[in-house]
């Protein structure tokens, strides 16, 4: 099966939707709700498969997202004629009503934080419907103390809530470079579980003072994380269901929008008809 292939939209590449190897495009859902707004976002473009994607669910909260945050993410979803709804797998703030920190933090990998993510992404999945729901695996710089390893605690996540899988082929990659794990065995490890899957590339850099890769969405797709992304194609052939681009700052010319969105589609086109190779 051959995934949706398109770009994160930003106003910077609003003009590659029209590319004949793009058929996909996730919305931000902070930029596209909007209380002027009165139009389809990508009015005016034909796109088969429109994703959401929000940042503000925080399903590691251990209270339900709020009510009128879902209200507003489905009713945009609506408008845009979306196929699809994603978030982050992660916290950002306490409680509902609660600060927030202005980014994700993983959540700590125990069995009280595992019940906490199963029940809001059952009471999410639940609210959304019939959008198909997708949460993401997050970049992160540092980990809770907990009881499980990372793969176990996704695996079981899919088994209970049946949630689909935003997989950022770019997080997995910092991750383990920055915790040294290898990237490639996580997601053979973890892909069989997930019942379906959406994904992200994005490019970053490895800060050499810090001694840790940045997720910075500013920087050319490394190859390392073209061969991971690759790979995962293969691993999870015929549940992919769209993959996306993402970038946000240093943008680059034309050229470039059009390069990569022409690998990320040769590369998918290639694994869905048997003719790509993938080395471990």
């Amino acid at each position: 099966m051959m995934p949706a292939i398109g770009y994160a939209v930003r106003r910077e590449n609003r003009f590659i939707l029209s590319d004949p190897k793009l058929n996909a495009a996730e919305i931000t859902f902070e930029h596209a709700d909007l209380p002027l707004w009165t139009k389809s976002f990508i009015s005016g473009d034909d796109i088969d498969y429109v994703a959401i994607h929000a940042l503000k669910l925080s399903v590691g909260s251990p209270d339900p997202p709020g009510k009128a945050y879902l209200d507003a993410l489905k009713a945009v979803a609506i408008e845009n004629n979306a196929t699809a709804i994603s978030d982050h797998l992660g916290f950002t703030r306490d409680g509902e009503g609660g600060i927030e920190m202005g980014h994700f933090a993983p959540v700590p990998l125990t069995q009280p934080a595992l019940d906490v993510v199963c029940r809001n992404l059952d009471f999410v999945q639940k609210y959304v419907d019939p959008f198909p729901f997708y949460i993401e695996t997050i970049a992160y710089l540092f980990q809770l103390e907990g009881t499980m390893s990372e793969p176990e605690f996704l695996k079981k996540m899919f088994q209970r809530t049946g949630v689909g899988w935003l997989l950022d082929i770019t997080n997995v990659y910092a991750n383990g470079r920055n915790f040294g794990f290898d990237p490639k065995e996580f997601v053979e490890e973890v892909m069989p579980y997930a019942p379906r899957v959406q994904m992200h590339l994005a490019g970053g850099f490895f800060d050499e003072e810090q001694g840790l890769y940045f997720d910075t969405h500013s920087q050319p797709i490394p190859d390392d994380v073209w061969d991971l992304y690759e790979y995962s194609l293969k691993l999870g052939q015929g549940k992919v269901d769209a993959v996306f681009i993402e970038r946000d700052a240093e943008f680059p010319g034309e050229e470039e929008w059009r390069r990569e969105l022409h690998k990320m589609y040769d590369l998918a086109e290639g694994t869905s008809s048997g003719q790509a190779t993938v080395n471990s």
